[in-house]
C-alpha cells in the first residue's frame, strides 16, 4: 500500500512549485508596482520636471525583486 501512495505525493510536488513560482511572479509584480507608485507620488509632490523618482524607484524595486527570486530559487533543495 506504501507503494501507492507515493505515486499520489509525487504527482502533487510539481503543481506545488508552479504555485510556488507563481507566486514569486506575484511577489515581483507587486514590489515593482510599488516602486513606481511610490515614485509617481514623489514626483508630483516635489514636482520634478522629468520622472526621477518614478525612475529610481521602479529600477531599485526591480533589484529588490530580483535578488528575493534569485534568493528564493537558490533556498530550494534539489
Amino acid at each position: 500500500m506504501e507503494n501507492k501512495e507515493k505515486p499520489n505525493n509525487e504527482k502533487k510536488r510539481p503543481f506545488n512549485k508552479y504555485i510556488k513560482y507563481t507566486n514569486i511572479g506575484f511577489q515581483m509584480l507587486a514590489i515593482i508596482g510599488l516602486g513606481v507608485l511610490l515614485g509617481q507620488h514623489l514626483d508630483s509632490r516635489y514636482e520634478t520636471s522629468k520622472p526621477w523618482y518614478t525612475m529610481l524607484f521602479s529600477l531599485l524595486g526591480a533589484l529588490i525583486a530580483i535578488v528575493l527570486t534569485i534568493r528564493e530559487v537558490l533556498r530550494e533543495k534539489p
